[in-house]
């Protein structure tokens, strides 16, 4: 029995041998990469927010001093002005992130493309995903386009959290061996397949 789990262990390393070796994973991780874009733009977003309101509020002030409307009026629109505020800040944070993620989303698609060549790769340890993550339907669906090789509809975002979660799997291979059924099914799928290059180079 002892023997058994054994050889299940070192399988499962392999695995994860080959899987470093196609996959780059802090390249991939496009979540961490885009982090600190995302808080940066943020501020944007509260920018045009204040703005938007700052505007709205002094017309208000304006026509309540000069007596256009009255106190009740203009309670109302120091209320209803956070709403197109709100608006407002949310399409800003949205354009500004989209433009700064914009280098990192072209950079991770490519190096996608290059992953998973003409047949795909990721999909190959969909096995690994079923026996210990079942219920994890944004990486399952990544593993069947990459099997579809409907490569252009994988969100890098997406690849990037099947990949990592893939990752821990194998990492974890003292606690949680594969079972034989899982490693012979990964290690046919990768039988067939040419790992890509891996290539060491800055990414920031």
């Amino acid at each position: 029995m002892a023997e058994k789990k054994k050889n299940r262990r070192q399988a499962k390393k392999e695995i994860f041998g080959h899987f470093e070796q196609c996959f780059d994973v802090p390249r991939l991780d496009y979540e961490k990469r885009v982090k600190p874009l995302r808080n940066k733009t943020k501020l944007s977003g509260v920018l045009a927010a204040g703005i938007v309101y700052g505007a709205g509020f002094s017309i208000g002030l304006f026509g309540w001093k000069s007596g256009a409307v009255d106190v009740t009026v203009f309670s109302k629109l120091v209320w209803i002005m956070m709403v197109p505020a709100t608006v407002a800040g949310f399409v800003t944070w949205m354009m500004v992130s989209n433009r700064r993620e914009y280098p990192v989303r072209k950079e991770v698609n490519a190096y996608i493309d290059k992953i998973e060549g003409e047949e795909g790769m990721l999909w190959r340890y969909a096995p690994i995903l079923s026996e210990f993550r079942p219920d994890d339907h944004v990486s399952k669906r990544v593993l069947q386009r990459s099997q579809d090789k409907n490569f252009s509809k994988i969100d890098p975002e997406d690849y990037g959290k099947a990949v990592l979660a893939i990752h821990t799997i194998l990492g974890n291979s003292s606690t949680n061996p594969l079972s034989s059924e899982v490693a012979e099914a990964v290690i046919a799928n990768l039988s067939l397949a040419v790992a890509p290059a891996y290539v060491e180079e800055p990414i920031y």
